[in-house]
């Protein structure tokens, strides 16, 4: 009697499961019919599909579980699927600076090479990307749009950012077979200009925190608006790039961005509060970290996602995370340089900031070796009297500024060696050129 009426249970089920099925295929299909009509998402790459023989199985699986759960009476339970990463994930870094290893050669052949100027490569796409950042955040409110669109209007930045994701995405574009297009596509160069507008939003952030006066030259957004709406600007800057990261419809891209923002929040709680031990090399670890966390993420990703929206294959992806990973630890030592070399005219914000703001950076904690009375310095934040002063006279009595800058020298070369395992291009090339500048500029 039992096996009848659970028969015919099943059977109902079974036709009332047919039927959601049924009705759930139609708004797939008017949603891909809408969906279709999007430029941005037609000109990505469509995710791959199960086999049909693989899906039905998987269909008539989950339907038979879900009968189950209905005739047994237990409670409907979310699949573990929604915590399992879409890909192989980048969220932990790995330390594997190793402090002995000197430059190779490289950085200078790339400096004496006649190689692409990569920012005339990509000159084209990017007179538009400040206009698409600010199409991108509109709002009704003047005041938010204002603030929100301040360094945009001020537009003094390098943008190295959005230059690298549109010559990563043409240069993996090139490496696939076949190409896909000679040029980066709208959903690669949207991912450009929300990759600006992440950045964006995190000098807003750091201004406030850092209680900037200056950015590019020009008052920083905390002095010009305020810091409650600085912040504000800022958030809303992060909304709207997430918006627009959704329009992407690429699940993938979607989690490497996201990961992004979760690491900019880790790196400024990892700078807020130093690390220090008996030898300092703790210490410069945990600088690494942060460095990672803070700059070379938001490149380390986004590069990746420029190969993954193109179709690249994972081996593809991986070099492209590699480059940007590296480049990004690079363009953060040299910035670390620079504030011990450079003036406020040149770096655009107030020289020795780092000192002053209680910062402990990579010539710090390189000189600290030679002289140990700064760890307790570091330790303090260089809060007492005279800190800033000692501290910088001792590490001009060092070796630190010149090992920091053999160290992004080193990683420049890693990240050349990234970029020449792509298919040959002239933006690979163009790469190669774009590390090596980041290393040598003076602002």
């Amino acid at each position: 009697m039992r096996s009848a009426v659970t028969c015919s249970t099943r059977t109902a089920v079974r036709r009332c499961c047919r039927h959601v099925t049924q009705r759930g295929q139609q708004r797939c299909e008017a949603h891909r019919s809408w969906a279709e009509q999007i430029p941005a998402a037609g000109a990505c790459r469509s995710s791959s599909f199960l086999a049909d023989a693989v899906r039905d199985s998987v269909k008539e699986a989950l339907t038979s579980r879900s009968i189950n759960h209905i005739i047994n009476g237990e409670a409907s339970k979310p699949a573990s699927l929604v915590d399992v990463p879409t890909l192989q994930s980048c969220d932990d870094f790995v330390y594997d600076i190793d402090l002995e290893r000197q430059p190779s050669g490289k950085f200078a052949a790339a400096l004496e090479a006649r190689l692409p100027d990569p920012f005339r490569l990509v000159a084209s796409d990017m007179k538009t990307l400040s206009d698409g950042c600010k199409e991108l955040l509109g709002t009704d409110h003047p005041v938010l749009q204002s603030a929100a669109q301040y360094f945009f209007d001020v537009d003094g930045g390098k943008k190295v950012r959005p230059v690298m994701v549109l010559l990563m995405s043409r240069a993996c574009n090139a490496s696939c077979a076949p190409p896909p297009a000679p040029f980066a596509l709208a959903c690669q160069r949207r991912l450009a200009e929300i990759t600006e507008m992440i950045h964006t939003a995190s000098l807003f952030h750091d201004d406030v925190i850092d209680k900037a006066d200056t950015r590019r030259g020009a008052p920083s957004a905390n002095r010009a608006f305020g810091n409650k709406l600085a912040i504000l600007a800022g958030d809303f800057l992060l909304a709207r790039a997430s918006v627009s990261l959704s329009r992407l419809r690429s699940v993938e891209t979607v989690e490497l961005l996201s990961t992004v923002i979760e690491h900019l929040v880790k790196g400024e709680v990892l700078q807020m509060r130093p690390h220090v031990d008996g030898a300092g090399t703790r210490a410069f670890e945990y600088y690494v970290h942060k460095t990672y966390y803070k700059t070379g993420s938001l490149m380390a990703n986004s590069c990746q996602a420029a190969a993954l929206l193109g179709g690249s294959p994972a081996a593809v992806q991986r070099d492209a995370h590699e480059y940007g990973k590296r480049v990004g630890l690079a363009f953060q030592l040299i910035d670390d340089v620079l504030d011990f070399e450079g003036s406020d005219a040149s770096l655009g914000k107030p020289a020795l900031n780092d000192l002053k703001e209680g910062l402990a950076t990579a010539p710090v904690l390189l000189a600290a070796e030679e002289h140990p009375a700064l760890l307790d310095m570091v330790a303090r934040k260089f809060g007492r009297d005279g800190d800033a002063a000692a501290a910088h006279e001792l590490v001009l009595r060092s070796d630190g500024i010149a090992r920091a800058r053999d160290l992004a020298i080193v990683q420049a070369e890693l990240a050349m060696d990234a970029a020449t395992r792509l298919a040959p291009s002239e933006e690979r090339d163009a790469l190669v050129a774009l590390a090596a500048r980041v290393v040598d500029r003076r602002r």
